[in-house]
C-alpha cells in the first residue's frame, strides 16, 4: 500500500467535512506543526486545480477551510439544485441579522428599538436556521440576552472572520450624499 501523503490527508479533510474544516484541527490531524502548513498545502492544491482546469478551489471562510464550485460552472449547478436546502431570508430577518452582525453582542430591546419594531419572530427564526446564537445575558434589569452571530453565518455568507464586515461608518458612506456622487449617481 503506498503511503499517505499529509496534503492528501488535508484534502480528504476538506472534503469529507460538511462544514469550513477549521485549521488547527487539520494540523492536529495530518500532524503537521502549525496551521501556516495547511495554509501552504491549500495554496499548493488551489494550484494544481487551477493548472489542470478543475471545477472547484478551496477557499477560506469561517475560519477553516471549505470546498467551492468556480462561478463559470454555477448555471449548470443552479439546475440542479434549485430550491434544495436553500435558507431563506425574510425582510425582517435580514434587519435583525444585521444588526446583530455590526452591534454584537446585542440585546432585544436594542434591535427592536433599531427597527422600530417587534423582533420576536426574527430572532426566534434567525436561532432556528443558527445563524445566530445566546451569547450570554446583559448585566441590568431584566438580564436580558445577548445575542452574536455563529460560525454558520460567516459560512453563510462567504466571510472569513466578522472583521470583513463593514463597520457602521462605511455603511453610513456609502449612502452618504458625498458617497453617490463619487461613484456617478
Amino acid at each position: 500500500m503506498s503511503e499517505v501523503s499529509k496534503k492528501g490527508i488535508i484534502e480528504a479533510l476538506i472534503f469529507a467535512s460538511p462544514n469550513a474544516m477549521p485549521r488547527s484541527k487539520m494540523a492536529s490531524i495530518a500532524n503537521l506543526d502549525s496551521a501556516a502548513d495547511v495554509d501552504a498545502m491549500v495554496e499548493s492544491l488551489n494550484a494544481e486545480y487551477e493548472r489542470n482546469g478543475r471545477s472547484f478551489r478551496i477557499k477560506s471562510i469561517a475560519g477553516g477551510y471549505q470546498f467551492f464550485t468556480s462561478m463559470a460552472y454555477a448555471p449548470y449547478l443552479r439546475e440542479v439544485f434549485a430550491g434544495k436546502g436553500a435558507v431563506r431570508l425574510s425582510r425582517a430577518m435580514l434587519e435583525v441579522l444585521s444588526i446583530v452582525a455590526l452591534k454584537q453582542p446585542v440585546t432585544k430591546p436594542i434591535i427592536d428599538k433599531t427597527r422600530a419594531a417587534d423582533s420576536s419572530g426574527p430572532l426566534h427564526s434567525l436561532l432556528e436556521q443558527g445563524l445566530i446564537t445566546i451569547r450570554g445575558r446583559r448585566k441590568g434589569p431584566g438580564r436580558p440576552f445577548l445575542y452574536g452571530t455563529t460560525r454558520k453565518f460567516l459560512s453563510f455568507f462567504g466571510l472569513e472572520r466578522l472583521e470583513d464586515l463593514p463597520n457602521e461608518a462605511e455603511i453610513a458612506s456609502l449612502f452618504s450624499e458625498e458617497g453617490l456622487s463619487e461613484s456617478g449617481d
